[in-house]
């Protein structure tokens, strides 16, 4: 085996589950992947969604697609009723995916270990084929640990999302980008994944503030675009605004755009680009966005979106003093932030000295590469 730098470890199978919801379990799992190849490990992906099937197999991966069901929250909680309509015309082809997925890992070799990021596919494989189940994501925390209300929003539905998803687990790796600790030994706190390009980017500080705001359902980027384009239209005249945003939102938001306010569409070494040589950094609150603007020593201004996750997300960082959160753009806020860049600035480096220095991808892999053996057969048994 070549490329682990160790003749004694043997080479390792390991399937990843990969949700796909959004771009960031897909860029922090292809950094794991990437890693574990390097090192002469075969690696196969589960994920749902064409589109994150083929990022993988762009990056030469085995990709398959399972099906994820919908969990939405009403109130702080998951019910029974709007899981079971919301999901009873997909479960039947849900399910016979799944069985399909388990007669391809069946017939293309059973891993040795399966992880999970926040899906429910490598799970069920896991309990099936009696393989270890580790889980390395950024969620657990809201199962492990007894985090706060923020506003309405609480971690009950995230915490029945992570159960339902994965019962039980033999490891958790929990991403976090603040200190945090907990008595149960199983679980390990991690610096978060970012990929390469994060770290090897050129960092300057010009007069440009970077933008990139999603979608999540009914709730789109256009007042959260309009509004920070109008006050640095009005207000900022010595730095640029450049607004990413993804290309189905481009015609609608173009009419935005003026001299100093920048409307493009997403692509992502352009975005990363920009957030090195920016100012600070506009945003909702995703971990993934967050994490690389941390890495790259910039303060960010979260807008949340109406999740526990996106709302714990932004608290955090206030209280870091690693940047700002409000409910919504608005001027005072948004203002008070540029004025505050300097200082945040100098906060986020020294956390980011002090906290997101390690790469966690050898923690990881030392840790799959030290798993017992398990024995394989030589035929596939016969399918029950």
């Amino acid at each position: 085996m070549s490329g682990n730098g160790d003749g004694n470890v043997r080479p390792l199978d390991v399937i990843i589950g990969v949700n796909g919801i959004g771009m960031g379990h897909t860029v922090r799992q292809s950094v794991i992947a990437q890693y574990l190849r390097d090192r002469g490990h075969r690696v196969r992906i589960v994920t749902n969604g064409q589109g994150r099937a083929e990022y993988f197999r762009d990056l030469g991966f085995t990709a398959w697609e399972g099906w994820m069901p919908t969990l939405l929250a009403r109130g702080d909680r998951i019910h029974a009723r709007d899981a079971v309509r919301a999901n009873i015309r997909q479960a039947p082809g849900g399910l016979l995916r799944h069985l399909q997925l388990r007669r391809a890992v069946r017939s293309s070799g059973v891993p040795d270990v399966f992880v999970t990021d926040y899906e429910p596919n490598t799970p069920r494989l896991a309990y099936h084929f009696g393989r270890p189940l580790v889980s390395i994501d950024q969620q657990s925390k809201y199962r492990h640990l007894d985090l706060p209300t923020v506003g309405r929003y609480a971690r009950t539905a995230d915490e029945q999302r992570l159960r339902y998803f994965a019962p039980r687990v033999d490891r958790s790796f929990i991403c976090s980008y603040v200190p945090l600790d907990a008595e149960d030994r199983r679980l390990e706190f991690i610096p978060p994944f970012v990929p390469d390009l994060i770290r090897s980017a050129p960092v300057t500080t010009e007069p440009l503030a970077t933008a990139y705001f999603s979608r999540y359902f009914d709730h789109g980027p256009e007042e959260s675009v309009r509004e920070l384009a109008s006050i640095f239209r009005q207000s900022v005249p010595d730095r640029t605004l450049r607004i990413y945003t993804q290309p189905t939102e481009l015609q609608a938001l173009r009419g935005f755009a003026d001299a100093r306010v920048e409307i493009r569409a997403f692509d992502r070494e352009s975005f990363i680009a920009d957030m090195a040589r920016s100012e600070v950094v506009f945003s909702n609150a995703g971990f993934n966005l967050i994490s690389e603007a941390l890495v790259l020593g910039k303060p960010v201004h979260l807008v949340p979106l109406p999740t526990y996750d996106q709302h714990w997300c932004a608290k955090v960082i206030d209280e870091a003093g690693l940047g700002t959160a409000a409910p919504r753009v608005e001027r005072r806020a948004v203002l008070d932030f540029l004025a505050r860049g300097r200082a945040l600035r100098d906060n986020v480096v020294r956390h980011r000295d002090l906290h997101l220095s390690a790469d966690p991808r050898e923690r990881i892999v030392s840790y799959l590469e030290r798993l017992p053996a398990v024995s394989r057969p030589t035929l596939a048994p016969t399918a029950r």
